[in-house]
């Protein structure tokens, strides 16, 4: 059942990470997002990863890399991450993966957001 709260979380951009083929990219994009938006506490992104009910070893395969490609961006950078995530059922075919600022995350369960 999807979360029908994080399903509504303000992002910047929702990245579909169907595929390993499209991490790269996706993590080069959030680095420059994290380096334009974090100083003004706006950085957020939902990563939609594929959802199967048989198995998870896709979804959590895809993450891992895309968590390392995302950090390795940033220490090449010498930035020091300052990101919450939350991880939910996004709907039938995708499992949701938030990362933001986490005065967004606050902001947002208090309903300023």
């Amino acid at each position: 059942m999807p979360h029908p709260v994080y399903a509504r979380f303000p992002v910047i951009e929702t990245i579909d990470l169907g595929s390993a083929s499209t991490i790269r990219q996706a993590a080069d994009r959030m680095v420059e997002a994290y380096l334009t938006q974090q100083p003004i506490g706006k950085f957020s992104y939902r990563l939609l990863l594929p959802r199967d009910p048989k198995s998870t070893k896709k979804a959590k395969t895809i993450g891992l890399a895309f968590q390392g490609e995302f950090l390795l961006g940033l220490r090449k950078r010498k930035i020091v991450p300052n990101v919450r995530e939350v991880r939910y059922i996004h709907d039938e075919h995708h499992y949701g993966w938030l990362l933001a600022n986490p005065e967004m995350y606050d902001q947002f369960e208090k309903g300023a957001l």
